[in-house]
């Protein structure tokens, strides 16, 4: 934005501040005998007012929502991204990740009380929010409005994960739960023995690499001459020998039928607090759960492709097959917290969280899974994962107040985090479907096995300052601070396929492991090993973004009724990645020989992000808040890393664009807030993002339905936002029964209506394999994006509708709560339309309507303090629905029956 228009800006809001300043002060200063009595009335009602704005609704101009502790219980959701989808303007994608007011998460970033973390997930910078069990959380805020203390990659908003904060005084807790599904629970699914500990969520080295191929993988094999080998360049006896390590342990290549037991949990949580004189308390808080659930879907898959632009029909080119799943997660996550409170004016605290998620999948695939293919013919694959998703994070934070320097409060924190996603084994094994059943298929590259590891880093260090004024009648707080950021990640992903194989029909119908065991024989064998990765599309990249960023702001609360808060950040950032053939290579760089074409320059960008809000309490209770700014979105390593990765989730390739730039948000907001009663309220509010560069998701356009990322050109984005709360108590509805008194009815809803269009004109940049002319990567250039994307569809993420409608009834007499919850999202893009032919329809989303129930109540038992729980997810049983459609044609790309889930709990508290 330009100068002139961000000073103008500021010149409204100060002017509109300003303005009230005058009434505000005749109301104060005007002597009382010289009113009358209807002016004493106003004034007295004047001064009262604004008294069930809650506190720190008052105190700060950003439109916000908090869940806490209570909102978890009381909803029942298990880890914070189902809490979260129950908050106005938010839903969630994939089951961990948000999307706020329709941007996904690529426009949204997630803290831990308050520093940032990294992420396992391959496709994503941001950590994954069902990592985080709602068990170990005081609450988590979701900031909607942008201000200058938070980073300026900021778009639908901010997520700050809060842990518990050390206790007031001694208490112990267990509990334990037990789960059940009507699509999985007791009932047949595909199992695999694995790893005798897999039901801890470890293996026991059953997965690890045979010996040799670690050092292929990580270039560390070479010959005589120092040149580094492949695995296809070893003598066919040892490449035979590697490949019998993989194919022929039972444990991992055979799949089972067998019946799926119950999900169960259990939770631990103990502190305590030590006062060890009058100038120092310690506090001490410690957690561990345990979590083992199960899920069989059967999904029906598909993908359409069009070779050539005469096709227009779903059914004239696609695959089409069901894909039968049965994955356990196991889930570990453990707290520690150490409080200390120094002389009354210092806080310091000290945590450490570690969360720890590993899913065993089994899979059978079966259809037609070729577009290539006849129609009739059939082909299966049978498929077997194990993936660690592993967390943890450290951080030291304190809290000061100086009353000898003006009241100046210092709040700083210091953090490092590591996140790393290991998938040790995954091997799909495919088979011919004839008359007399499977048998392996003799399309050897069907079967093929593929081995990832991520690693990622963050280092967050920050200092916030505010320094509390009295100006003449005016209270302003000057606020400062510096934060340093610094992410790391390195990704390797080797995938490895059956090469020059002529399987005997013999030996195709025989047992997995039994038949690679004859296929590999290291003198007799048919086959041997090939590995996928390329120069085109090399195996490892290292990626990472430093920002350096400095903040000043002016809050100020111009009047009783009106505040204002002014100010900016500066950030300097730099982001990088690189790719390798292997981990040892060298980085060629820019203009280096043809391993160096992948590397595009680092994105080196130096801004000002100003913001600016205003809060004015124009009427008793009832206030209005508007606010503008300025920020960033900028690419993820996965988006800009050319290499190529499968994601096991929808069985979709990725492959990354190092032509990717920033995406920069302007953004709008103004929302009207009515206070009736304490915590009772009503509010609608308004947003408008103007949005330069966004970044969507799209289909290449091949038979595999490959996805890359692309800057559409420009788009818009706009939206309503409802919601309404309030606690009726049944005595107020005139019926004289006297038990009444103790009964209250609670009713919370929400709804959001968001539109969004992306405009096409302009050029966009795309990944062009072997695109390097004399030495330099080149993009492959689209001068009129017009001709390859759908000018004015929404956005990526984004739907139009969101509701969600919770009706409570307390009975505080009995001790017990129940619950009935609606969250409703509408239909959505997942994947964009292919860049190659714009006919080619994008993929869209249904998520599933969830209708849930919960009731908990406490009571005492043999002196002994209990809560017992109950609850009933997706009463209904809708289905999870991804399709593509044209013209009258409708093809399921990921359709599947999620089931009704029923739980029971018990915690014991001493």
């Amino acid at each position: 934005m330009s100068g002139r228009h961000y000073f103008g800006v500021m010149a409204l809001l100060a002017s509109t501040a300003l303005s009230q300043v005058p009434l505000a002060l005749a109301q104060e200063t005007q002597p009382a005998e010289e009113q009358g009595e209807e002016d004493a009335l106003v004034q007295q009602t004047v001064i009262v007012r604004g008294e069930f704005i809650p506190d720190e609704k008052r105190s700060t101009s950003e439109v916000s929502s908090v869940l806490d502790a209570d909102d978890f219980a009381i909803q029942g959701d298990g880890d914070i991204a189902a809490a979260l989808r129950r908050v106005t303007g938010v839903s969630i994608a994939d089951n961990k990740f948000v999307i706020v007011r329709g941007l996904n998460e690529r426009y949204s970033s997630s803290t831990l009380n308050g520093s940032p973390l990294p992420s396992p997930e391959p496709l994503r910078r941001v950590a994954p929010l069902d990592l985080f069990p709602t068990s170990v959380l005081q609450s988590t805020l979701v900031q909607k409005t942008y201000s200058p203390e938070q980073s300026a990659e900021f778009g639908g908003g901010s997520i700050d994960i809060r842990t518990k904060a050390v206790p007031e005084e001694a208490f112990f807790e267990i509990s334990g739960s037990l789960g059940a599904n009507t699509e999985t629970t007791f009932q047949d699914g595909f199992l695999y023995n694995g790893s005798d500990t897999d039901f801890l969520g470890y293996d026991d080295g059953v997965r690890d690499l045979p010996p040799g191929l670690g050092a292929l993988i990580n270039g560390q094999t070479t010959d005589e001459f120092g040149n580094v080998l492949e695995i296809e360049d070893l003598p066919t006896a040892e490449n035979r020998a590697i490949a019998l390590g993989l194919f022929t342990d039972p444990n991992l290549v055979v799949l089972q039928e067998g019946q799926v037991g119950p999900d169960v949990g259990i939770d631990l949580a103990a502190g305590n607090r030590y006062d060890v004189n009058a100038d120092l308390s310690i506090g001490v808080l410690g957690t561990l759960s345990y979590g083992n659930e199960w899920q069989t879907r059967e999904a029906r898959r598909g993908f359409a492709f069009f070779g050539d632009s005469e096709r227009s029909s779903l059914d004239s080119n696609n695959q089409d097959f069901t894909a039968t799943s049965t994955t356990n997660t196991t889930t570990i996550n453990a707290l520690g917290s150490v409080g200390l409170d120094l002389f009354t004016d210092h806080e310091i605290q000290f945590t450490g969280f570690v969360t720890r998620g590993s899913e065993k999948e089994a899979r059978i695939e079966q259809g037609n899974l070729d577009a290539e293919l006849e129609r009739d013919q059939i082909q299966r694959q049978d498929v077997t994962e194990w993936i660690e998703r592993e967390l943890w994070t450290t951080q030291a934070r304190g809290d000061h107040v100086f009353p000898s320097l003006m009241d100046l409060e210092v709040g700083w924190r210091a953090s490092y985090s590591e996140a790393t996603r290991e998938a040790p084994y995954q091997l799909s094994v495919g088979f011919d479907v004839g008359d007399n059943g499977p048998t392996i298929s003799g399309e050897t590259n069907l079967t093929n096995i593929e081995f990832s590891t991520i690693e990622d880093e963050a280092t967050d260090l920050g200092i916030d300052l505010l320094l509390p004024l009295l100006v003449g009648d005016i209270e302003v707080d000057i606020k400062g601070g510096y934060a340093y950021v610094e992410k790391d990640r390195s990704a390797l992903s080797n995938q490895f396929v059956l090469a020059g194989a002529t399987i005997d029909p013999a030996v195709r119908s025989l047992r997995p492991d039994v038949a690679f065991s004859q296929v590999f024989d290291v003198e007799n064998g048919s086959a041997t090993l090939q590995d996928l990765q390329s120069a085109s599309f090399p195996s490892f990249y290292l990626a990472t973004l430093e920002v350096d960023a400095f903040y000043a702001g002016i809050d100020a609360q111009l009047t009783p009724f009106l505040r204002a808060a002014v100010g900016g950040r500066y950030e300097d950032a730099i982001e990088v990645v690189q790719t390798r053939e292997t981990p040892t290579s060298d980085f060629p760089g820019v203009e280096g020989s043809d391993g160096g074409r992948l590397n595009a320059p680092p994105i080196d960008e130096a801004e000002f992000y100003p913001a600016a809000t205003l809060t004015w309490n124009f009427a008793d209770n009832l206030q209005v808040r508007v606010g503008y700014s300025e920020t960033i979105t900028r690419p993820q390593f996965r988006e800009l890393a050319p290499s190529r990765f499968v994601n096991s989730e929808t069985d979709q390739a990725f492959f990354g664009n190092p032509f990717l730039v920033n995406s920069n948000l302007t953004n709008y907001d103004a929302r009207v807030e009515y206070y009736f009663q304490r915590d009772q309220f009503i509010t609608a509010g308004f947003f408008y993002k103007d949005i330069e560069n966004p970044i969507e998701e799209i289909n290449s356009g091949d038979e595999s339905g490959t996805v890359t990322f692309i800057n559409v050109p420009s788009a818009e984005l706009r939206g309503l936002e409802l919601e309404y709360q309030q606690t009726l108590p049944l005595q107020d509805w005139g019926l004289d029964f006297g038990w009444l008194s103790t009964k209250d009815v609670t009713i919370k809803t929400n709804y959001t209506y968001t539109d969004s269009e992306i405009g096409s004109s302009g050029s966009i940049l795309l990944f062009n394999r072997g695109g390097a002319q004399n030495g330099v990567l080149t993009p492959r250039v689209i001068d009129d994006a017009s001709g390859f994307i759908e000018d004015g569809r929404q956005l990526q993420g984004q739907s139009e509708h969101l509701l969600n409608f919770q009706l409570g009834y307390a009975d505080f007499e009995a001790r017990s709560e129940a619950n009935f919850l609606i969250n409703f999202a509408s239909e959505r893009i997942r994947t964009g339309e292919s860049f190659n032919n714009p006919d080619a329809p994008a993929v869209i989303e249904e998520p599933p309507v969830s209708v849930d129930f919960v009731y908990n109540r406490e009571f005492t038992l043999y002196g002994g303090e209990y809560e017992a729980g109950f609850q009933v997810q997706n009463l209904f049983g809708d289905e999870y629905t991804a399709f593509q459609e044209a013209g009258s044609d409708t093809l399921d790309v990921d359709t599947y029956d999620i089931g009704t889930s029923f739980s029971v709990s018990l915690k014991r508290t001493f």
